[in-house]
């Protein structure tokens, strides 16, 4: 355990959510930081990590006489100064520029790894001051991908973790249809760190079929998670999408009552002006036969080609 914890009020229990990319992250962590106790990391900090001191301006547009929330520009209309809002971002640049030069943040495993102490202590002041500095009192964000669970808790290690699960069919449909995978992950494995020697030939051999690719790689994602959560008995809340679609002020109820967030207007203020779409559709409308059975069977537990840990 590392020593360099050093106790800020501000980053008692931080909330983190992680789950597969187009699983539902981004629009399940956007409606729980509008609310009025959570800080976060904006896309700002991303583009000048460096930089804490812009953190105050954020008191300027969320205060107790008027709260103007961003979003990611998806299914719905944002407004005209969505641009210059606070919105939360993964700032994987951010991460870059903040971490240890041996720490790949956005692309790596980060498998039985944590952080110095040295970058433990100061990853913690510079967390304090973004919530101190925008005049909050606890710290959010959102990682997707690889959990990086085991590092995380080296710099939080009371931090509570949102879990978004979305059914694989869709999650690789959604993602084979994203313009962002088709250079990362579509032709090779993009997310490193975590692969067995015969995991990376079968990717190899495999390089030309997207789907097979695609679905191998979300799998892998959520093997590791399984692993990470039972080795570091992390303290996990699961949600799956499905259920947030179906009922989505309960779902975000039910968040904010695991970290003890009271009820907050911000949040729920959300589904007035935003719809929440229910994308989900059966199997064979999402691909053919033949895809579907590779999606199915990289899932299925005969799969030889996903090694378990130990």
């Amino acid at each position: 355990m590392s020593t360099g914890h050093k106790y800020y009020k501000e980053l008692e229990k931080p909330i983190i959510f992680i789950g597969n990319p187009r699983s539902g992250t981004s629009v399940i962590s956007e409606i729980v930081m509008r609310h009025r106790h959570i800080g976060f990391a904006s896309q700002f900090q991303n583009r000048y990590p460096n930089n804490r001191n812009l953190n105050y301006i954020r008191r300027l547009i969320d205060n107790r006489f008027w709260r103007i929330h961003g979003q990611k520009k998806q299914l719905n209309k944002v407004s005209f100064i969505n641009r210059i809002v606070f919105r939360t971002s993964e700032n994987y640049g951010m991460w870059r520029e903040i971490t240890e030069s041996e720490i790949d943040f956005s692309r790596g495993f980060l498998l039985d790894t944590g952080a110095s102490d040295e970058s433990v202590a100061f990853l913690r002041s510079y967390f304090r001051d973004i919530v101190r500095k925008q005049g909050k009192r606890r710290l959010a964000f959102k990682t997707t991908g690889p959990s990086r669970i085991e590092f995380l808790l080296s710099i939080f290690p009371d931090a509570q973790f949102v879990r978004i699960h979305r059914k694989p069919i869709p999650t690789v449909s959604s993602l084979l249809k994203s313009s962002f995978w088709e250079p990362l992950g579509e032709k090779q494995l993009w997310w490193t760190g975590a692969y067995s020697d015969e995991e990376k030939h079968w990717a190899q051999a495999n390089q030309n079929d997207p789907v097979a690719m695609t679905a191998f790689q979300i799998k892998k994602v959520a093997d590791v998670t399984d692993y990470e959560i039972d080795k570091m008995k992390a303290d996990v809340f699961d949600v799956h999408y499905q259920d947030f679609v179906q009922d989505s002020e309960d779902t975000i109820r039910k968040i904010l009552e695991y970290t003890g967030l009271p009820e907050d207007k911000g949040c729920m203020s959300y589904f007035i002006k935003n719809k929440i779409y229910n994308r989900n559709k059966k199997d064979e409308e999402y691909f053919e036969a033949k895809d579907l059975e590779t999606i199915k069977f990289i899932n299925s537990k005969e799969n030889p080609y996903l090694a378990s840990h130990s």
